[in-house]
């Protein structure tokens, strides 16, 4: 599902070209689009390497963007995703996936670190992190940035269809406790994401959700099974972003972001940060040790980084950016909404998770397998 694909297409146009978010721009204009393409040109230094291939989450760009760095650079991308945390590593931890950009959530980079999977940037190819927020420069899960560049961030919360939903959405026990779920037998999803899923229901509990007490992870198993008779399935945003949007789905454990590109096309979509706390994320842009095209990728890296590129993203999809150079270009529905930059006492609510070790993933792992079987 795409929102008002050449309306946005065209403010991407206005975007880049003229450094100002025009909304009213399309994209038959072919006069206006071939300025903004010369201007991208002086953007973006053409590379040796003819190819960058980029694993990432589903619908999380805008897909002419790609086009437009193809067009301008020469390189041709190979644009896979994942729908899951699990899924990229299974493909990408054995170290032969063949891919050059790896967006990895924060917990996730120290683990892929101490494996030797992610190269260190260079960043004398990165001109363009001038443009990050200073919070962002010096991350806990990566000291230094050595090896990532944030995207995006946003928040894991629930989505919700307020025509459908009784009483409004405003904690985990709307979806945990039975006597509420079951109001919406087999309408409600989760995350097919082990971290997320578990984290839910410890917040639930009135546990961190980075914590490894035995006894605390069996009560959150207990909570997931027995929500699980009550549920329609676990999934992802490729299922949820549509079922929230056309009706087949009346709440869904979330991301952020996916849940304002399914009230674009349905207003009656809503979404809630849990009064108990939620997940705060970031997810980050990294190049593998093996990467095949090493300098396409920070190409590719570099160009995200455009304060009017982080913009146009930022707006299509609905999440915060680390980039402080684009706030000018955000669109107001998007800078100044609370469930997409919350404020501080909300913030202090939101935890990032925390990475684990081997033994302590397989807590989680045995959690996960004995709630989805």
């Amino acid at each position: 599902m795409k929102i008002a694909a050449a309306g946005v297409v065209g403010a991407a146009v206005g975007a880049v070209a003229g450094n100002y978010y025009g909304a009213q721009t399309t994209l038959t204009q072919e006069e206006s689009l071939k300025t903004q393409l010369e201007d991208l040109k002086k953007k973006i230094p053409v590379q040796p390497e003819g190819e960058v291939r980029v694993y990432t989450w589903s619908e999380y760009i805008h897909e002419y963007l790609i086009d437009v760095f193809k067009m301008n650079t020469g390189i041709n991308v190979i644009y896979d995703t994942f729908e899951s945390t699990d899924e990229m590593r299974a493909k990408v931890s054995p170290g032969q996936s063949g891919y050059d950009v790896v967006m990895i959530t924060d917990y996730i980079i120290p683990e892929f670190v101490n494996l030797g999977l992610l190269a260190e940037l260079d960043t004398a190819l990165l001109p363009n992190l001038i443009h990050l927020d200073d919070k962002f420069k010096n991350p806990d899960y990566d000291p230094g940035g050595k090896h990532s560049v944030p995207y995006l961030w946003g928040t894991t919360g629930i989505g919700w269809n307020s025509a459908k939903v009784t009483d409004p959405i405003a904690s985990w026990a709307d979806v945990f406790e039975p006597e509420k779920v079951k109001k919406y037998e087999k309408t409600v999803t989760m995350l097919d994401d082990m971290r997320e899923t578990i984290g839910a229901a410890m917040k639930y509990l009135g546990y961190s959700l980075n914590d490894l007490d035995d006894s605390h992870l069996n009560e959150a198993k207990q909570v997931l099974l027995g929500q699980k008779p009550h549920l329609a399935k676990y999934t992802g945003a490729l299922e949820y972003i549509p079922g929230l949007a056309g009706g087949r789905f009346t709440i869904s454990h979330a991301y952020s972001g996916d849940v304002f590109v399914a009230a674009a096309d349905n207003p009656d979509v809503k979404y809630t940060i849990p009064k108990e706390g939620c997940t705060l994320w970031v997810d980050n842009m990294t190049v593998l040790k093996n990467a095949p095209h090493p300098v396409a990728a920070h190409a590719w890296i570099n160009y995200i980084v455009d304060p009017t590129v982080m913009a146009i993203i930022s707006n299509v999809r609905y999440y915060a950016n680390p980039n402080k150079d684009s706030f000018p270009f955000l669109n107001k529905d998007v800078a100044e909404d609370p469930a997409i930059y919350p404020p501080e006492d909300v913030y202090k609510k939101l935890e990032i998770m925390k990475p684990v070790t081997p033994a302590e993933l397989e807590k989680y792992q045995k959690v996960w397998l004995d709630v989805v079987g």
